[in-house]
């Protein structure tokens, strides 16, 4: 995956804890740079003598300075870095735009979205939400946006402009947790009985096309699973996750047990093609996972969250087999067609063939 340095032309905040990012993207780039409402840059800088790598989605539109929204989080060395030291003329390592959190390319008109976030989950859903409303005039949307407070709200004052530009098509819903309204319906957490209450008192499922959800993995992950029991086909939602769980943690420690139990010390014999090149190595199958030792051995392969929540670490899996810890970020028909995680995936004994170009 090409990096691009590109120059910070501002740092707005948008929050105490929350800045937005504005890129200048010379001409030169500008089709590289080219992006999709709800994807995503990953950004890399040094920080304290350390290379950090994250991945932050876009807020603004195609045709618009390119804009990300970086939220501060506790113990966030890059989001720190990000909210208290960077400046503009400051230079930042930039990949080209990612992600399938998208609309459909054939069906943009005479939609109507229910699009749910909480905290930072809100920026590609605010791309998503411009775009679809702002350049299709028919189009409605449904916003369900969960945060702690008020002063809390990340693009607050875009929102408002949003909604008063687009009154009659734009339903937007505040939650907070930690500030009291009067209806106690918007009060709490978006979590699975709070969607159960909007769905029975406010929110008919059949009046809209999709669903897109955005947040932390224990909110979106609870929330479509509510979804599906009501009914709505899995292809209609479509979910992005900024953090892995606790849960996911507990899996991971689970499987390498499991791998060590079976498999012991045995290795495998790994061959990976990466930009034209070919790579072989040994990796024992209760050992690192397949990103790992490759980039431990100066294979400079793509990544991002490591958590198995972005797909910039995808690869097709020619021969082989691999045992994947989790996956936030594969579609059904990726994974039909052999695409893996190399963040998540260990090999099982034999001989694995990755390809990273395809």
């Amino acid at each position: 995956m090409s990096a691009y340095e590109l120059q910070v032309a501002a740092v707005v905040p948008e929050t105490e804890q929350a800045v937005r990012v504005r890129l200048v993207v010379p001409q030169a780039l500008q089709a590289r740079f080219d992006f999709e409402p709800g994807q995503y840059l990953t950004l890399t800088e040094t920080v304290g003598g350390e290379e950090l790598t994250r991945a932050y989605s876009i807020c603004s539109l195609p045709g618009e300075p390119l804009e990300v929204g970086i939220k501060h989080l506790r113990g966030g060395r890059f989001s720190g870095y990000a909210n208290q030291r960077l400046a503009v003329g400051d230079r930042l390592r930039v990949a080209p735009p990612r992600g399938s959190f998208t609309r459909d390319p054939g069906r943009l008109d005479g939609v109507h979205y229910l699009c749910i976030a909480a905290g930072s989950g809100i920026t590609p859903i605010l791309s998503i939400a411009r775009a679809t409303l702002d350049r299709h005039p028919g189009n409605r949307i449904t916003l369900l946006y969960g945060n702690r407070t008020t002063a809390s709200m990340m693009f607050r004052d875009a929102l408002m402009v949003l909604k008063n530009r687009c009154m009659d098509r734009l339903h937007f819903i505040a939650v907070f947790s930690q500030e009291l309204q009067d209806n106690d319906l918007f009060n709490g957490r978006i979590d699975n009985a709070k969607g159960a209450e909007f769905i029975k008192r406010l929110l008919p499922l059949d009046s809209f096309d999709d669903f897109f959800l955005c947040g932390p993995e224990s909110m979106v992950s609870e929330v479509a699973r509510g979804l599906r029991v009501e009914g709505v086909a899995k292809a209609r939602i479509h979910v992005e996750l900024f953090s892995a769980s606790a849960e996911d943690a507990a899996r991971r420690v689970y499987k390498q047990e499991q791998r060590a139990s079976r498999y012991g010390s045995r290795s495998c014999q790994v061959a990976i093609r990466f930009q034209g090149r070919r790579h072989q190595f040994d990796l024992e199958c209760d050992g690192e996972n397949l990103l790992d030792r490759a980039r431990a051995l100066g294979i400079d392969l793509p990544f991002s969250c490591k958590d198995g929540v972005c797909a910039t670490c995808k690869a097709r899996l020619l021969e082989g087999q691999v045992d994947m810890d989790v996956n936030h970020a594969l579609t059904d028909e990726e994974l039909a067609a052999g695409y893996i995680l190399s963040c998540q995936s260990h090999p099982l004994p034999g001989a694995v063939s990755l390809d990273f170009d395809a």
